[in-house]
């Protein structure tokens, strides 16, 4: 389709629009496709370190000290504090990591805490939030 043609005011061929819209559909599909079964990246455990409440000098007191540790020592590190909130997780972004904007972890906090602090609840906010890019397109 050429620029006069789209001028024109001439609609796409239906082939084009039915492969547009299955590679759309199929792209979703794989974005909330086992989200909780993929490699946990370097940044989203840095992220799930924010949300929980606890500040990262707590995490090198107890768990930098040179000896093999248990799983369920990082584990605690992992999930949401219950006797922490928002606000600790701002103070965690103000003391330990100032370049990242508080919004998207406080929001990730909020998330985790009604749905789950998994690793699959907590990505599955930022794929709801990858949905938005269709109506911003549409507009």
């Amino acid at each position: 389709m050429n620029a006069t043609q789209l001028l024109e005011g001439k609609q796409p061929p239906t082939w084009l629009k039915i492969l547009v819209i299955s590679l759309l559909v199929l792209a979703i599909s794989f974005r909330f496709a086992h989200p909780g079964k993929r490699v946990y990246w370097y940044d989203e455990a840095f992220t799930s370190l924010a949300i929980s409440g606890h500040t990262l000098d707590e995490v090198k007191q107890e768990v930098f000290y040179g000896h093999i540790i248990n799983i369920s020592v990082l584990g605690k590190y992992q999930q949401i504090n219950p006797d922490r909130g928002v606000a600790d997780t701002v103070n965690y972004l103000v003391t330990s990591d100032p370049q990242h904007p508080p919004l998207y972890y406080s929001m990730v906090r909020l998330w985790a805490q009604i749905s789950s602090d998994s690793l699959g609840g907590i990505r599955s906010l930022s794929a709801v939030i990858s949905l938005l890019i269709f109506p911003s397109v549409y507009w």
